[in-house]
């Protein structure tokens, strides 16, 4: 399919010159310049985007949130805070699970069809070039977490502040030999994370921390135990990156007879309202993923009236939650 870009490219001109001319929107144009864009469009056989076209002609009042899936911990707090700003913008909100099965199709066809003005990400797209097809279509999106750094159309956390922050407290109690979990498979995200932690100790002075590693989901829980029993030296500490996993590692500890904290200190990542006050509740720095999800939604409505948007970092701090599987060293 033609595109917008296409046309431009073919002329060396700015995509919303092309959009403009052909769309009958006003521009200082010359007339030669006017003739030359549409008789390209005319020879590359370019149609209008329908979706495009109802975005600009009406609006449905209603945006969705999409999911890869449904399962993940993080995503209650992120929609708390989507349903509290789609409450407070009048808006209609959905919750879109996208298939496996051609999901680039049926996420367009939300929009094409006019049942949502624009898109929320929550997580992962479709596959990693799915919104240059956005942005060629004019299909208002925000995305949450991740995206590639050359649109920055994002509501990130400030996930290197958080993990000093888990680094820090570590420290703090008197930790010295310290392990970190990282996740696996090993993206720029998981090492980001893990780096970030690494700096947090070696300011102290303190030995890199023992790389260990384990899925989110913490389905690699035994291997990660394995790896954790046969170090030549056990930690007094375990971080990690995963809420999940830290509570799998304190029933693992425990029930091979480790005592947590007081043999083996574990603090993990985020937090979930679904498991803190089970019998695996532990300490965790939790992140502002509600405040996140409202400020995705907030920015999506720039996007959908017309208002640039660039990315930006959630400005609120993260939280300790203290649930006692963290001691002071004597």
């Amino acid at each position: 399919m033609v595109t917008l870009k296409d046309i431009a490219l073919r002329l060396g001109v700015d995509t919303s010159t092309v959009s403009k001319v052909l769309h009958g929107a006003p521009i200082r144009v010359s007339e030669a310049r006017r003739e030359e864009i549409i008789r390209v469009a005319k020879e590359l056989n370019y149609r209008p985007n329908k979706a495009a076209q109802g975005l600009r002609q009406k609006k449905s009042g209603a945006i969705a949130l999409v999911l890869p899936s449904i399962t993940n911990y993080l995503y209650p707090e992120i929609i708390g805070g989507v349903e509290d700003a789609a409450e407070a913008a009048d808006a209609v909100l959905f919750l879109l699970k996208f298939s496996t099965i051609h999901p680039e199709d049926q996420i367009i066809s939300v929009v094409s069809e006019g049942r949502v003005d624009g898109l929320l990400f929550a997580d992962d797209m479709p596959s990693p070039g799915f919104h240059h097809k956005l942005l060629e279509m004019e299909i208002p999106f925000v995305c949450l977490n991740r995206l590639d750094r050359e649109l920055c159309r994002s509501i990130a956390l400030n996930d290197e502040e958080g993990f000093d922050f888990q680094a820090a407290y570590l420290t703090s109690l008197g930790h010295q030999l310290i392990a970190f979990v990282a996740m696996t498979p090993s993206n720029e995200i998981s090492e980001m994370c893990e780096s970030s932690f690494r700096r947090g100790i070696e300011r102290h002075g303190l030995p890199r921390p023992t790389h260990l590693s384990c899925d989110f989901s913490g389905s690699e829980i035994h291997e990660l135990m394995a790896q954790l029993l046969t170090l030549p030296e056990r930690p007094t500490a375990i971080a990690t990156a995963s809420f999940i996993v830290a509570s799998r590692i304190v029933h693992e500890l425990r029930s091979i007879g480790i005592r947590v904290p007081e043999d083996v200190s574990v603090i993990g990542y985020h937090d979930s309202p679904t498991i803190s006050h089970s019998s695996e509740a532990v300490t965790t720095v939790k992140m502002p993923s509600r405040a996140q999800g409202r400020i995705g939604v907030e920015r999506l409505m720039d996007v959908i009236n017309g208002i640039p948007f660039k990315g930006e970092l959630v400005a609120f701090p993260p939280e300790f939650v203290d649930r006692g599987t963290c001691r002071r060293l004597d």
